[in-house]
C-alpha cells in the first residue's frame, strides 16, 4: 500500500504544474559531488501555513540532485538580465512556492529571466509519512511536538553521517551562475547582468557566493531578502546589493544577522546598495499576490536593477 501511495504522489508532482511549467536543468552530470551515496527520496508537499491564515505553502524535502527551473520572459519583453532565485528553508527544506516559482514568474513577467535553484539540503525523512510529518509540524501550522523534536535530532544525526554541509548549497549557487553565464546566448541574457537573490537560508547562499567566486560564478548583483546567518563582511570585488527585511529583522538584535550593518559596510565600497525595512511584514513574506504592501519589494528590486544599468529597455 505504501508503494502505491508514493507512486500516486510522484504522479501528482508531475501534473501539479510546479514541475511541469518550467524547463529543468541538472547542475551536475551524474550525482552531485559528495552526495554519491545518498538514497533519500525527494518530496514536495502542500501545507497550511500558520504565518498567513487561509493560505497554503509548498516545501521540498530531501534534495539530493540540484536543479535549475527556468522561467523566461515572453519574446519581445526581455531586459537581458537574469536572476538565480534561492528559496529559504533553514537548509533542511526549501520553502518553494512563495520564495521560488512565484518570485520567478513575477520576474519573468517583467522581462527578467529567472532560474529557481533547487539546491542540496539536509536529510529530512525516511519515507513519505515521516517527511510529511516534518512538513506539517515544522513548516505547517501543527506545531513542533515531542515527535517532531525527536525527528529533528534523528535527521540531524543522519545528515552529519552523510557529510552534509552548507557548502554544498553554496557550491550549487556558484554552479548555477556559471551555467547561466556559459549559456547566456541560449537564454538571451547579458552575461554581464547575471545576479542572484535569496530568502532566509537562500540569503546565506547569496552572501557566501558574493564573497567566494571565480570569474564565471561572480554575480553582477545580489539581493538578500530577510537573509540568515551572515556577518557584515563584504567581497573584495563588491557588486550592487539589495536588501529587504521585516522591521524586526532589520536590527542588530536579530539572531540571523544585522542587515543595517551589512548595508553600512557595503555602502562604504561606493557600490550601489539599498535597504528596505517593512513594518507590517514578518520573516518569510516571500512574494504573494495577495495585495499586502510588502509585495512592493519586487518593484523596488526591479527599479534597483534599472538604476544599476542591468536592464536593457
Amino acid at each position: 500500500m505504501k508503494k502505491r501511495i508514493i507512486t500516486l504522489f510522484v504522479l501528482a508532482l508531475c501534473t501539479t504544474g510546479v514541475f511541469a511549467q518550467a524547463e529543468r536543468i541538472r547542475l551536475y552530470e551524474g550525482k552531485a559531488p559528495g552526495c554519491e551515496d545518498w538514497t533519500q527520496q525527494e518530496f514536495l508537499f502542500d501545507y497550511t501555513t500558520s504565518l498567513y491564515p487561509g493560505e497554503t505553502g509548498q516545501c521540498i524535502l530531501n534534495v539530493v540532485d540540484p536543479e535549475l527551473y527556468v522561467y523566461l520572459p515572453a519574446k519581445g519583453t526581455e531586459t537581458g538580465a537574469a536572476v538565480v532565485v534561492c528559496p529559504g528553508g533553514g537548509f533542511t527544506a526549501l520553502s518553494w512556492s512563495q520564495e521560488g516559482p512565484d518570485v520567478a514568474k513575477w520576474l519573468a513577467a517583467h522581462g527578467i529571466a529567472a532560474f529557481v535553484l533547487k539546491y542540496r539540503i539536509a536529510y529530512s525523512g525516511a519515507d513519505y509519512e515521516e517527511a510529511k510529518y516534518v512538513a506539517d509540524h515544522s513548516y505547517g501550522n501543527q506545531g513542533r511536538d515531542a515527535r517532531m523534536r525527536e525527528l529533528t535530532e534523528k535527521h540531524a544525526q543522519i545528515a552529519k553521517e552523510q557529510g552534509y554541509d552548507r557548502k554544498m548549497a553554496w557550491d550549487d549557487g556558484r554552479a548555477a551562475i556559471t551555467y547561466i553565464r556559459k549559456n547566456a546566448d541560449k537564454y538571451g541574457v547579458n552575461p554581464k547582468a547575471i545576479g542572484i537573490i535569496g530568502f532566509s537560508a537562500g540569503g546565506n547562499i547569496v552572501w557566501n557566493v558574493s564573497l567566494h567566486h571565480d570569474e564565471m560564478s561572480r554575480p553582477d548583483f545580489v539581493g538578500m531578502i530577510y537573509p540568515a546567518w551572515f556577518t557584515a563582511e563584504v567581497p573584495a570585488d563588491p557588486m550592487p546589493l539589495f536588501i529587504a527585511a521585516s522591521q524586526g529583522e532589520a536590527a542588530s538584535t536579530n539572531h540571523f544577522g544585522d542587515t543595517p550593518a551589512l548595508y553600512t559596510a557595503w555602502h562604504k565600497t561606493r557600490q550601489p546598495c539599498e535597504i528596505h525595512s517593512f513594518t507590517s511584514a514578518m520573516h518569510g513574506f516571500g512574494y504573494r499576490d495577495n495585495g499586502k504592501p510588502v509585495n512592493i519589494w519586487t518593484t523596488l528590486f526591479y527599479n534597483f536593477l534599472d538604476n544599476c544599468k542591468m536592464l536593457n529597455k
